[in-house]
């Protein structure tokens, strides 16, 4: 009995330690005169970006993945739900927080005019 409290005991301890996280998000507010993105970018243990979440309608919704990044210099994420039926990415320079918009490859629609670059803060 008393080996039996024992591991009761010492199971209850273990299980009630909270867990690490797998992964951390990060939120980005974006503006400059025309426009403002919000964004939410996870990271993981490894310090690898892996996903993207997008502000619309006042509620985050996947908006794609990390598609390149350089430590301490850039993060390249795709955004799914800017212009329906091009590939668009945006490229965040993580030293002077510039989100310049980005082409990967233009589908059946041409776009007109690029959006313009927008300044980044972490919030």
């Amino acid at each position: 009995m008393k080996y039996f409290l024992f591991f009761v005991t010492y199971a209850i301890i273990i299980f009630s330690q909270p867990s690490i996280a797998e992964e951390t998000e990060v939120q980005i507010i974006c503006k400059n005169n025309n426009d403002v993105e919000e964004f939410i970018l996870t990271i993981n243990r490894n310090k690898i970006w892996k996903n993207v979440f997008k502000k619309i309608n006042e509620k985050f919704i996947p908006a794609g993945k990390v598609v390149g990044q350089k430590h301490l210099s850039f993060i390249l994420f795709e955004d799914k739900y800017k212009y329906l039926g091009i590939d668009f990415a945006w490229h965040l320079d993580k030293n002077t927080m510039e989100l310049k918009p980005v082409l990967l490859s233009e589908g059946t629609i041409q776009l007109k005019k690029i959006p313009e670059k927008l300044y980044c803060k972490k919030k």
